[in-house]
């Protein structure tokens, strides 16, 4: 009797899995237009903030070594 149970309850599993599966692949793929403007916004900002540091970092490099060569 536990032998059948276990073999019903996959065989219910993948049924269900199968109808998930097949209602999903059939939905409509969501607009991600604006999810990727902002994405986008994000990264430009980023970079800006990116270049300022490594500019810094590297200035800060410069001048020590140009102190130090004087």
């Amino acid at each position: 009797m536990k032998n059948f149970r276990n073999k019903l309850l996959v065989a219910t599993a993948l049924v269900v899995g199968a109808a998930t599966t097949a209602g999903s692949a059939l939905a409509a793929a969501p607009d991600t237009t604006d999810v990727v403007a902002s994405i986008t916004a994000a990264g430009v900002a980023g970079a800006v903030i990116g270049v300022a540091v490594l500019s810094m970092h590297y200035g800060i490099k410069l001048f020590k070594w140009i102190k130090g060569a004087g």
